[in-house]
């Protein structure tokens, strides 16, 4: 059955097969961020699925490419070792302690408001983690668009569908545990690795952006992964993850991890 569908994609139009491909992942990408909103129910479990994910994400899949792409370039390969912590910095900053406001206006609002800032503090700091966490799956994914224009393959395309449900299933998990709007945020993920494949049959990007940005994402997605680890680990005090949640996640995440490392 793999040769035969190998074979349907391979005479397809070279058009018709990517824009079938990156269908298939919108439609992937929406699949899973229904099913984090259907599973309310499993909120824990769904988070630490998706910061499982995201850490695989990361480490198996946009780190070795940054690598990789930084040898093509003509850059050190230690400067992605640099980027990628600077970008996990950065989103620190703006999530450390759930503040993403500046110290004047905290000040002020201490001034005039006892207590008030703290509030301020909790919502700006869900602001940013999910603002953050929606920017870099989607700057993310648009690197995936330009993978399926430019080496368009069905173990490729078959990667990119589980990756983009796991996207999704990130996604809609840490916006509802921000309680942030997802239609947005997951119609821009749907569209974004579109606007990635045009822009790599267009005007390809510089070979030395690519490993750079790929390098800052993937810090990016770690802090966030990092952040939905801790929300799961106070829900364990809670009682609402439990042992099966984790071995559950655990299993997901590996699968996800072997089939990464598999198509690469």
């Amino acid at each position: 059955m793999s040769d035969s569908a190998s074979a349907w994609l391979a005479a397809l139009p070279s058009a018709g097969g990517v824009w079938s491909a990156l269908a298939l992942m919108a439609a992937a990408t929406a699949a899973g961020a229904l099913l984090a909103r259907r599973s309310s129910g499993h909120a824990a479990l769904i988070l630490i699925l998706s910061a499982g994910m995201m850490l695989i994400t990361s480490f198996v899949d946009l780190l070795p490419e940054a690598w990789a792409e930084s040898r093509t370039a003509g850059i050190a390969p230690w400067v992605v070792l640099l980027v990628a912590p600077a970008g996990y910095l950065v989103m620190t900053l703006f999530t450390r302690d759930g503040c993403g406001c500046d110290g004047e206006t905290a000040r002020a609002v201490r001034a005039h408001a006892p207590g008030r800032h703290r509030r301020l503090k909790e919502s700006a700091g869900a602001a940013s983690i999910g603002f953050g966490a929606a920017t870099a799956l989607t700057t993310h994914r648009l690197f995936e668009g330009t993978a399926v224009a430019l080496a368009l393959s069905l173990p490729v395309v078959l990667t990119l569908a589980v990756a983009s449900a796991s996207d999704g299933l990130a996604l809609a998990s840490l916006l509802r545990e921000t309680r942030q709007r997802l239609a947005p945020w997951l119609a821009v993920a749907c569209v974004s690795p579109a606007v990635g494949a045009l822009i790599a049959s267009v005007s390809p990007l510089p070979a030395a952006v690519l490993p750079l940005a790929l390098a800052a994402v993937a810090g990016v997605i770690v802090r966030i992964a990092v952040i939905g680890i801790r929300l799961a680990a106070r829900k364990r005090r809670k009682g609402q993850l439990t042992s099966w949640h984790m071995v559950t996640a655990a299993a997901a995440t590996l699968t996800m991890g072997a089939l990464l490392l598999s198509a690469a």
